[in-house]
């Protein structure tokens, strides 16, 4: 890409762009102008995209001004953005948030502005320092995603954009308590899942709501909160692999193993709690299963890694008890649960990489002691990688 003006960092008449697929960017084509906000990977090229304000420059007028304007600009600073109401909880559905109070606040003092019919506000002449930024407007609050209130560090003749998301506050509470089959809370860091139902060309669609979950505290309970109006079902241990701590399947309220057998609850805005209970089955049988890995050449393979199914909710070992890696001699171990079906499978990572084929697993089984054969290439059946490798001519 040419390069007709350069605001900051570069003395080059010409760069190399490459796409790095993080985040949005302009679609770049030849013979066209853009402003580029980026930066130099290390010493190497430089990526179009990343969450900037890069643009076509027939989009970027207000842009154009204030980088033009910044020789003869005053050493002071500015934080803009914008405000916007997330309508739905599953597609989000931004809608701009007019009349919304923002405040932002530093050492030099506080300062207040309100949103424009667009959710646009403004602050001008700041002193250079870091800044607070906080939205409010009546029956909203901001969606902070587990983290702080927002910040801006500005520098002199620096500006920072700060895009707020606000989300009505509903007064819905689904609630509830998981206790064990002999009548005891069940233990703390249990998971639950909000799925929403929604008609969709006439057919009902469960949108599973992961950025809302809930997990029991040490009696047991667990509460979601803030529920918008609608119809809902509640899932517990979703994609959790069972293992002796926490040895329960995936269970729908109120007490189903799959979600069409599952009952739906009608949530309103009233401020009065729901309650649906979840009752634990009997707690299964563990035992510490062992296994071998034989390589490629036929011998023990040592660091390969082993991924494990639990059957029939598919769901896969995370953690490092029950996703082994095999040890010098290779073996591996890890708890297995009576009642549950596992599927198993090797794979031997390297400059080329091998994988076994799956071996299925319960206690039912005679020897709970398993061999896994890594003679077939790649990660997976058909890796493209390895098809790539066996397609490639010879020089």
């Amino acid at each position: 890409m040419r390069i007709d003006h350069a605001y900051k960092g570069l003395t080059d008449a010409s760069v190399v762009l490459f796409d790095d697929g993080m985040c949005d960017g302009p679609t770049l084509q030849v013979g066209e102008q853009y402003l580029m906000y980026t930066r130099r990977v290390g010493s190497g090229d430089i990526p179009s995209r990343g969450c900037t304000r890069s643009t076509h420059v027939k989009y970027a007028d207000e842009d154009l001004k204030f980088l033009n304007g910044l020789p003869d600009a005053r050493p002071v600073s500015s934080i803009f953005g914008r405000v916007v109401v997330r309508t739905d909880d599953y597609r989000g559905n931004d809608q701009p948030l007019a009349g919304a109070q923002v405040e932002i606040s530093g050492t030099a003092g506080t300062y207040n502005t309100m949103t424009d019919g667009d959710g646009r506000y403004w602050f001008e002449n700041l002193q250079p320092e870091t800044y607070r930024v906080a939205a409010a407007s009546n029956g909203f609050r901001m969606m902070l995603f587990g983290m702080q209130k927002p910040s801006a560090k500005v520098e002199p003749r620096g500006c920072a954009a700060v895009n707020m998301i606000m989300r009505r506050t509903w007064h819905g509470r689904i609630a509830g308590r998981v206790v064990r089959s002999n009548g005891e809370p069940a233990p703390a860091g249990i998971d639950l899942t909000l799925i929403q139902l929604e008609k969709r060309e006439g057919k009902e669609q469960s949108n599973f709501l992961f950025g809302s979950g809930a997990s029991t505290n040490d009696q047991g309970e667990y509460s979601f909160d803030e529920v918008a109006p609608g119809r809902y079902k509640v899932v517990m241990n979703m994609y959790r692999f069972p293992t002796g701590n926490f040895p329960y399947p995936t269970i729908y309220w109120p007490g189903s193993r799959n979600e069409a057998a599952a009952i739906a609850i009608e949530v309103t805005d009233a401020a009065v709690a729901q309650l649906y209970d979840f009752s634990l089955p009997p707690e299964p049988k563990s035992v510490r299963v062992s296994g071998l890995v034989i390589g490629p050449d036929g011998r023990p393979a040592n660091g390969v890694q082993v991924y494990i199914t639990a059957l029939p909710d598919n769901n896969v070992a995370m953690n490092d008890e029950n996703r082994p890696q095999t040890d010098a001699e290779g073996r591996f171990s890890f708890t297995a649960l009576e009642g549950w079906e596992y599927r198993l499978r090797a794979i031997q990572s390297g400059s080329r990489s091998f994988h076994s084929g799956d071996m299925h697993f319960t206690l039912k089984d005679s020897q709970p002691s398993l061999t896994l054969v890594c003679d077939r290439p790649g990660r997976f059946d058909n890796d493209p990688v390895e098809l790539r490798r066996q397609n490639k001519p010879e020089k």
